[in-house]
């Protein structure tokens, strides 16, 4: 019974270690735990709209221009009459005096029996300094177109350039009493008159040129208030300027006949 008892209280004692030591096992302290911080979500930023660009219509390059047609060369030699009476009084106004004549003498060529190639030709002839050669043109001129003022007058300044003042006045009256008739013809007369010192004609002459609006008129007038007489004295040159430009006061044909 003492054997029972032993055995008892040994086996009451291993079951009191063994469960001492399962209680150590499970009561054994955790490990230390780590503090976690809780993380609050961020939402994420919207994202930006997207720009829109505006983006250039595509470049198309254009072709070239192509270059303007160039005119052939003018063979002056084929032009009409009337184109070559143009292209010389061109020629003249802009001093061409060498290419002028050329033009004039073709024109000349071309048609001889007109009355406006000579007066052309004269009018060159005149501006080159061949005062002879000029009053043969005009004179021609003027067979060929008798009722012509331009003819008549340009033939009468041919005289009276070359010092033929009595045959300047005959042509200078028959001008100033055809139609039409212009203020520098009247003028030109007076010229021819004061160089024959015939002062009261060249007065008559100038006051109906100033009645037409000639700028010189007034000037020779005034010159000529009070003279009786002169000698030589009339301003029978066309000032230079007007001599090299052509300007038509002193030579004009009236146009192409």
């Amino acid at each position: 019974m003492r054997k029972w008892s032993f055995i008892a209280k040994s086996f009451v004692g291993a079951a009191a270690l063994t469960m001492a030591i399962g209680c150590q096992e499970v009561d054994s302290p955790p490990p230390p735990s780590h503090s976690v911080q809780s993380v609050s979500a961020v939402a994420p930023s919207p994202t930006p709209p997207v720009e829109k660009i505006a983006v250039a219509p595509p470049v198309v390059a254009t072709p070239p221009a192509p270059p303007a047609p160039v005119a052939p060369p003018v063979d002056e030699a084929t032009l009409p009459p009337r184109a070559l009476v143009a292209a010389a009084r061109q020629a003249l106004a802009a001093g061409e005096l060498a290419h002028a004549d050329r033009l004039a003498h073709l024109l000349v060529l071309r048609a001889p029996d007109r009355s406006t190639a000579w007066n052309t030709l004269g009018r060159v002839q005149l501006k080159q300094g061949k005062r002879k050669d000029a009053i043969a043109s005009f004179q021609k001129a003027v067979e060929l177109d008798p009722g012509s003022s331009y003819a008549e007058n340009n033939l009468g300044l041919a005289l009276l350039y070359d010092g033929q003042y009595d045959d300047a006045v005959d042509a200078l009256e028959e001008a100033t009493s055809m139609t039409p008739v212009e203020s520098y013809m009247w003028n030109n007369l007076g010229m021819a008159y004061e160089h024959l010192d015939r002062l009261d004609d060249a007065r008559e002459a100038y006051h109906q040129a100033e009645k037409l609006e000639n700028g010189r008129a007034p000037e020779n007038l005034a010159r000529l208030k009070g003279v009786k007489s002169v000698v030589r004295t009339a301003k029978a040159d066309v000032p230079e300027d007007e001599v090299a430009h052509g300007t038509p006061a002193m030579l004009d044909d009236g146009g192409v006949h």
